[in-house]
């Protein structure tokens, strides 16, 4: 029987390829010259990078609250050491060192970078902490000078060892000794702490974010 190859050629009897197209005529032939299978090149594995915080910072944050309780706590018992004249430098560097070491820790609690929003609020967060540790401090030692006659009676005991005779620090104690007065000094006193035990660890907390994003 006469056989003819796909491009129209007679084969020859038994012929293995075709003498004019040269293709296989056998089946094992015809697997042999099969293409071999492309392989697609591996794709070289995609860097992990380091995530930013897609936790909210604030009082609904578990971690937030806990880190920066504890930052408040350990700034308020630090900041406590009298240093003589370092004292006030000394509760400056510590407001600011917990707002910075708050951003720091929620970071290794996490394993996520803040942002530096992120950094503010934890920052601003802990320096709440502080303020209400202070307020509380600051009730027991009112409570504690009110037996022995309040500030102003603190004052004049101050002031009588000094020898100062100053006629401003004298109407300052007497507006001390009026139950409006004192309401006021009470008042702008608890406002600008507010401020000041906020405004610091924000700027802390805000480094700190700052810190570890140039760690990345």
């Amino acid at each position: 029987m006469v056989q003819f190859c796909t491009c129209g050629a007679q084969l020859v009897e038994d012929a293995l390829f075709c003498h004019k197209c040269g293709k296989p005529q056998r089946e094992d032939l015809i697997e042999r010259e099969a293409p071999p299978v492309r392989q697609e090149p591996e794709e070289p594995p995609t860097a992990i990078l380091p995530q930013t915080s897609t936790s909210e910072i604030n009082f609904s944050n578990r971690a937030a609250v806990r880190i920066s309780l504890f930052c408040a706590i350990a700034s308020s018992v630090l900041s406590s050491l009298r240093l003589g004249v370092f004292s006030l430098f000394w509760v400056l560097f510590m407001l600011l060192a917990a707002g910075f070491a708050a951003a720091w820790f929620y970071h290794r609690r996490s394993g996520q970078y803040l942002t530096a929003r992120g950094g503010a609020r934890i920052g601003w967060m802990t320096g709440l902490f502080c303020w209400l540790i202070g307020m509380v401090l600051m009730a027991l030692n009112t409570l504690l000078l009110s037996g022995k006659g309040g500030l102003a009676a603190m004052f004049r005991e101050q002031l009588a060892s000094s020898g100062s005779s100053d006629p401003g620090v004298q109407e300052a104690l007497r507006i001390l000794e009026s139950p409006q007065g004192m309401a006021t000094v009470l008042l702008f006193g608890v406002f600008f702490a507010f401020l000041f035990f906020t405004a610091l660890p924000m700027i802390g907390g805000l480094l700190g974010a700052k810190a570890l994003e140039k760690e990345n």
